[in-house]
């Protein structure tokens, strides 16, 4: 029998050397398939769990929301607060809103010695409450007059958030909870150009923040 030339098994050796690395390298990309495969399972994994996180603390904060502004409802009915201001609920905060002649005399920002038990009954609720609360000042577009001790309305609803604001604190509302912003007369909620509208629009408003944690 006749036994095959050396450069046969030369070509022979080639092609087994060829096979090989192409064993080799289909097991690379399988590997490597493999780990995509695992690391998009992963991301997905994460994806939806955080999302599920995301969905249920909005609930529990909404859940929350609804628990507070069921309080300052009772609130309003335990001590009468409907008969001097108004409860506005609004998808991130509860507006407890004073027409200004209940809280101030006009031109002035010292609180009315007859509003004071109104606002401490307010407050012995809002102590009840961990949210952050902000109370806005609010005017109508009518000059002060020469008179008056501050150069705009800006200044006067100021001086009248402050003064709302100093009083929560000296009876005890947690200082780092509070804050207070005059907008003068720049956010009417009625038209300036009648009696009614004016009136509405001079107000003091304390604003109970929604808490999302």
């Amino acid at each position: 029998m006749k036994r095959p030339s050396a450069g046969w098994d030369e070509r022979e050796e080639d092609l087994e050397n060829q096979l090989n690395r192409g064993a080799l390298w289909a097991i690379t990309y399988g590997d490597l398939m493999s780990y995509l495969m695992i690391f998009f399972l992963l991301l997905y994994v994460a994806t939806a769990t955080r999302s599920v996180g995301m969905q249920m603390s909005m609930k529990a904060a909404e859940q929350r929301f609804s628990s507070d502004a069921k309080t300052i409802e009772q609130m309003f009915t335990r001590y009468g607060t409907q008969k001097i201001a108004r409860l506005e609920i609004g998808e991130n905060k509860i507006r407890i809103v004073f027409l200004a002649p209940v809280l101030f005399d006009p031109g002035a920002a010292f609180l009315k010695s007859d509003s004071l038990p109104i606002l401490q009954e307010i407050i012995q609720t809002l102590n009840e409450l961990p949210n952050a609360i902000q109370v806005e000042g609010h005017t109508d577009d009518r000059p002060l007059g020469k008179s008056s001790k501050f150069d705009s309305n800006w200044e006067l609803s100021a001086a009248r958030a402050f003064a709302v604001l100093r009083f929560l604190e000296i009876n005890g509302v947690a200082q780092q909870r509070l804050s207070a912003i005059g907008y003068g007369e720049f956010r009417p909620q009625q038209t300036n150009e009648t009696a009614e509208g004016r009136a509405a629009n001079r107000r003091i408003e304390i604003n109970i923040l929604r808490r999302e944690s």
